[in-house]
């Protein structure tokens, strides 16, 4: 067999293979980005020249680049071959893991196509000036709040939390793709901004870019629309590391996921680091392409549950650390036998008797706490007995309006003021007339509260948004699949 015999090829076989070779990527240089050539083809080289079935015979190192060539390479190369040897040749890759790096059959990409080193100096000044550009274009910025030391370990969270210190540590190296998945409100998103803050600090040459998944739709949804797909996936080739926020929302987004699947494959092939978060496992993503899903566990996957009871009672007390405040032990422990899913409540709540306590100028007692539950949907009674009853079940209203439009907010990646503002932004309508819909329907709100809840709009013009919502849902799948995901998270 062929495979068998390649290492004894003469001086002869190996002058004519490198010969075509280079001639072959001289031309392709014509037409492709020398950077992209060198990434994808430094370990490809000419096997066999089969003047019988008229074919040029490719090998590569192994399947994954063999999946990169075929796709980004295949019909550029025969058109080359067919340019630069003979018009009647096809093409063929195989995988011959035999050949090292320092094989005859390999090509100095660099010296043939003068690819120049960047001196360090000019790197970093490069660096800085695509960091400032990509800040501009994505307009995405880290918090830096949130780090490594707010985050509040425990035993549910632990093996995430030490899968993100190895990821910066050894952005690319180290569980590349991380993926972290948990329910809302357990920090998933202050982990994600603690990794990003960390390797920018550790790393501050490299290029480091946080987008939740509607961001990163809209910038796909825009670019196809003005024709400019391309300059957005050039964007993408200056991010060294990449986080991706809620990737459950690309569900049923086709055309995005194909794209993002050429980025992410774009990143594991040049070994940059990408972090995703979603409310649920690979495996049980809805509605996204198996082999998206497929690659999503190719590193680790790690997930967050719920804290325990004096976990939270602990991360309270952090939280007040944090803010400089103290509030009775027997406060927070009401606090936390109430809320028990989600962490971030933990934090609303403080916020909220801290507010009062501000304002009021008084301490905060046990009434204000459980008014303050209340408002955060928890059904609370003062009886010991109905307490009880209530931290037993964790009774929690589902339908918790303010809840549903903070998510839908985050969801479409607008602020609550601009739902409640009077702009006519399409997306913003959008989301708006949904939430009224959804209030009619599933909260039984009559028309003028729900008017008063936007802004003071006339019923008129709510009982025009339901109905034209009601329509459009009926017409346009992206819209309908929006309303679902948000019935869903109500629990109906």
């Amino acid at each position: 067999m062929l495979l068998d015999v390649v290492e004894q090829y003469d001086a002869e076989k190996i002058a004519l293979f490198r010969g075509v070779w280079e001639s072959t990527l001289l031309h392709l240089g014509q037409q492709q980005d020398h950077k992209k050539i060198l990434s994808f083809l430094c370990r490809v080289g000419i096997l066999d020249l089969d003047e019988k079935d008229k074919m040029v015979i490719f090998w590569v190192p192994n399947e994954f680049i063999l999946t990169q060539v075929r796709k980004f390479f295949s019909k550029a190369l025969k058109e080359s071959i067919n340019e630069v040897y003979n018009p009647h040749f096809s093409v063929k890759f195989v995988i011959y893991s035999k050949f090292s790096g320092t094989s005859e059959l390999l090509i100095d990409l660099k010296k043939l196509l003068h690819i120049k080193e960047t001196k360090a100096s000019e790197f970093s000044a490069e660096k800085k000036t695509i960091k400032t550009e990509l800040s501009h274009f994505f307009g995405i910025l880290f918090d830096p709040k949130f780090t490594f030391d707010s985050f509040v370990v425990w035993a549910t969270n632990n093996i995430a939390f030490s899968a993100a210190k190895a990821v910066t540590a050894k952005p690319g190296q180290a569980y590349n793709p991380l993926f972290l998945y948990g329910s809302v409100g357990l920090g998933k998103t202050h982990l994600m901004q603690a990794i990003g803050n960390d390797i920018m600090q550790r790393y501050p040459d490299k290029v480091v870019v946080y987008l939740p998944t509607s961001k990163l739709i809209d910038e796909i949804v825009t670019a196809i629309k003005a024709n400019k797909l391309t300059n957005v996936l050039k964007k993408f080739e200056d991010v060294d590391v990449l986080l991706i926020d809620d990737v459950q929302f690309l569900a049923d987004k086709d055309k995005t996921q194909e794209i993002f699947h050429n980025i992410f494959n774009d990143f594991q092939l040049r070994q940059k680091q990408i972090i995703i978060s979603s409310d649920r496992p690979p495996k049980e993503l809805v509605h996204i392409e198996p082999r998206l899903k497929s690659r999503f566990a190719l590193g680790l996957v790690a997930d967050i549950k719920s804290p325990d009871f004096e976990t939270r009672i602990a991360i309270l007390q952090s939280k007040l650390m944090n803010k400089g405040e103290d509030l009775d032990f027997h406060l927070l422990e009401i606090i936390a036998k109430y809320i028990k899913e989600n962490v971030r409540e933990l934090e609303w709540a403080l916020n909220i008797l801290l507010s009062r306590k501000a304002i009021s100028h008084k301490d905060v007692e046990e009434k204000d706490v459980y008014e303050c539950l209340k408002t955060l949907g928890y059904k609370v009674e003062h009886t010991a007995e109905a307490t009880e009853i209530a931290v037993q079940s964790n009774t929690k209203w589902t339908k918790n309006y303010d809840l549903l439009v903070d998510m839908v907010a985050q969801y479409y990646g607008l602020s609550v003021q601009e739902l409640k503002s009077e702009s006519r932004k399409k997306e913003i309508t959008n989301a708006r007339q949904l939430l009224m819909l959804l209030a009619k329907k599933y909260f039984s709100r009559t028309l003028e509260r729900i008017g008063d809840h936007f802004g003071g709009k006339w019923h008129a013009a709510v009982i025009y948004a339901i109905n034209n919502t009601e329509k459009k849902i009926k017409k346009d799948q992206d819209l309908a699949h929006d309303y679902e995901v948000f019935v869903d998270r109500l629990g109906k």
